[in-house]
């Protein structure tokens, strides 16, 4: 069955040592590895006055020939070849199926480099009127005010929060009396005392705790008098960021038709060069906003997807974000690779093979941390830059480092701790280890098991049950 895999073993015992008779591989001594043990030793050269040599066990079999050379490159150019007409039909069917399925992007497109000051919608709906028969449907522009959007955010999920902490869900609504809810957070509060008075020292203890870390490390588990106080604190905020006055950071120009969706961003299509000089070379005159501004026009994302509080950020602050992110990444495979160093050369391979699928699968978790603080439009940004990422983090770790830490002695024999057999390994542990720690997902069995019974409201307790971390972009890679 070995006799046209990549596996070779035909081995033999030879002196490790240069053409001039000088030891070319040092003192075996220093090598305290599973290789070592495997494939090099030490003997008495009886010719040489009982000097104290270096044997490696290396194999025997014919180097790669022509003929299966050119094979192999042969059929690696087919598939090459026939990935590219896959990709190529993909595309087509791509297009067929955007065109068969209407969404809000096929009429609508984006301004990124609006004028500080052009925040008067008429202003936009009479300029790109002039690139459609019929009218302009929708004209929105948007502020850079990311700090306060996020602050209204923030405020409403503290308001959500509040209210299934409150006795009965108590209904907080946009107009609310801060009297009122005075009065339900002192309810709720003395409620919450009075049952923690009912339980035992053992009960409180690991429970105290518990909810600390939870309070100081993840902002989750705060009472309903934390709540409220952050809740205020944020509004305070909120006026202040209100009275300021923003400038646009981005128009999206809505068309009656497709067709002026795409006569629009035909007659607008600048070059880059001339959107950073802001000097119209090959554009009509009617194409410039104000009859001197090149502005950068896209088609733009779906709206749920996108990233109002980062439509405000420049282009050197979203590719800064980016490449602060890819160099921690780099020095987590830095890390990584270290770990599965030492794991290789000391442990057994299918250990090995674990102890990398557990990296895999948990230094996602770490990047998707990383990744949030990046700055991008919209959500499609996020995940390419996020399977980056991981792609980069994972292919590194599984190809790369365990082919380097691996002896060239070791790539294609037939023992256990050969590369092959590793990758065997890997295979196994990729089908194994990491559906198990999916699987075993302690936060999520912690929410529905021990944070659900406790649910003071139904919106509450189904809170508790989305499930685990889902993500295309890890799923992917």
């Amino acid at each position: 069955m070995l006799q046209y895999s990549a596996v070779c073993t035909d081995r033999e015992w030879v002196v490790c040592a240069n053409p001039d008779g000088a030891d070319a591989c040092g003192d075996s001594g220093e090598w305290d590895t599973i290789f070592t043990k495997k494939y090099y030793g030490t003997a008495i050269d009886d010719s040489n006055d009982g000097k104290k040599v270096t044997l490696i066990h290396r194999t025997t079999c014919d180097m790669a020939e022509l003929l299966p050379g050119m094979i192999n490159y042969t059929t690696l150019m087919i598939l090459i070849l026939l990935l590219t007409l896959y990709m190529w039909y993909l595309g087509k069917r791509e297009l067929r199926f955007d065109e068969d399925n209407t969404t809000p992007s096929d009429y609508t497109l984006v301004v990124r480099n609006p004028p500080k000051d052009a925040v008067d919608p008429d202003e936009w709906r009479d300029f790109f009127s002039t690139f459609s028969d019929k009218s302009v449907t929708l004209c929105t522009v948007a502020l850079n005010n990311g700090p306060l959007v996020a602050k209204l955010v923030t405020r409403r999920e503290l308001l959500k929060t509040l209210k299934q902490r409150l006795l009965g869900g108590a209904e907080i609504g946009v107009d609310f009396d801060e009297r009122d809810v005075d009065t339900a957070v002192e309810n709720a509060r003395r409620y919450r005392e009075g049952e923690e008075a009912k339980r035992n020292c053992l009960i409180k203890l690991p429970s105290c705790i518990f909810t600390t870390l939870q309070q100081r490390c993840l902002g989750k588990g705060l009472t309903e008098s934390m709540l409220w106080e952050r809740i205020k604190n944020t509004t305070k905020e909120i006026e202040e960021l209100q009275k300021a006055e923003y400038k646009a950071a981005a128009v999206f120009v809505t068309f009656e038709t497709e067709l002026g969706q795409r006569t629009a961003l035909e007659a607008l299509n600048a070059s880059e060069l001339e959107i950073l000089t802001n000097v119209a070379t090959n554009l009509d005159a009617t194409a410039l906003f104000r009859g001197e501004v090149v502005l950068r026009v896209e088609e733009a994302s779906e709206p749920n997807s996108v990233r109002w509080k980062d439509l405000h950020t420049n282009t050197i602050s979203r590719y800064l974000s980016q490449i602060i992110t890819m160099a921690i990444t780099t020095g987590l495979v830095s890390l990584s690779g270290y770990v599965l160093y030492l794991t290789r050369l000391t442990v057994d391979t299918f250990a090995f093979a674990i102890i990398l699928s557990a990296l895999n699968s948990i230094i996602p978790i770490v990047l998707r941390s990383l990744v949030s603080f990046e700055k991008h439009y919209d959500e499609g940004a996020v995940q390419r830059s996020f399977y980056i990422n991981i792609t980069f983090f994972r292919w590194v770790n599984t190809a790369i480092i365990t082919r380097i830490v691996t002896p060239t002695l070791a790539t294609i024999g037939a023992e256990k701790i050969d590369l092959i057999n590793t990758v065997n390994s890997m295979m196994i542990s990729e089908m194994v280890v990491s559906p198990m720690l999916r699987y075993l997902d302690f936060y999520t069995i912690l929410e529905m098991h021990y944070f659900a019974p406790r649910a003071k409201t139904e919106e509450e307790m189904l809170s508790y049950f989305t499930g685990g971390w889902y993500n295309l972009a890890e799923r992917f890679t």
